[in-house]
């Protein structure tokens, strides 16, 4: 893959100049707390909690693009299912709790529930396992494909713009350039659904190219693999 040309560079410079701007914007005042940094001064409205996490979650997916091109419609039976049957849960049975603890993070409820240990316990699993490495990785590939730097000076400049609008304002500045990427993901889908239909064909042309393990619900596999 070569160096993009002059125009699309503009329009990724123009995107990561619109997500600095959204960032760092309204800085954070002088008398704010914790709260506001970590959770936004528990402020979030529905239509942002929702852009943010669908951003969040759909940018955060390491190897589904792989699981879908080879194993097809099943992706959405093996790791979508699961997620949403998560997430229903978590709102019906624990979403109301959670919201009226003060606390900002789990190892705090495992702090005052079960002690010092299990807090620092927790504290250390939440961070492996939220560790942005893989994700950075990914960012500086692009970056270097994009520019031609080399991989560990792309990887050092995006983790430095990253830390860069997200330390403006923690959790906000989160929300906020999440809800530029929810409509550039779904903008972006709804550009190309038209142009991809008159050039391939509707679904009945995809069916007629793809493999039939690629449309079942299973994926060609079996149940215990």
């Amino acid at each position: 893959m070569g160096r993009l040309g002059a125009i699309d560079l503009a329009v990724v410079g123009a995107y990561l100049a619109a997500t600095f701007l959204l960032g760092v914007r309204a800085a954070r005042k002088p008398g704010s707390d914790s709260q506001d940094f970590l959770l936004a001064g528990r402020s979030l409205t529905l239509p942002a909690f929702v852009a943010t996490i669908v951003a969040t979650w759909y940018g955060g997916v390491l190897g589904v693009g792989e699981y879908s091109y080879v194993h097809g419609l099943s992706n959405w039976l093996v790791l979508g299912a699961p997620y949403y049957v998560g997430a229903l849960l978590f709102a019906v049975l624990f979403a109301e709790k959670a919201r009226m603890r003060a606390d900002a993070t789990l190892p705090d409820v495992l702090y005052e529930t079960y002690g010092r240990v299990a807090g620092r316990l927790g504290a250390v699993t939440v961070l492996a396992l939220s560790l942005p490495a893989a994700y950075l990785l990914m960012l500086g590939v692009l970056l270097r494909r994009a520019t031609g730097m080399t991989q560990p000076v792309a990887i050092v400049a995006s983790t430095l713009f990253c830390l860069l609008y997200i330390g403006a304002r923690g959790f906000r500045s989160v929300v906020q350039t999440k809800g530029l990427q929810f409509l550039l993901m779904y903008g972006g889908f709804i550009l190309l659904l038209p142009f991809a239909v008159a050039r391939l064909g509707g679904f009945h042309a995809l069916a007629a190219r793809l493999p039939p393990s690629a449309l079942s619900p299973l994926g060609g596999q079996r149940p215990d693999t």
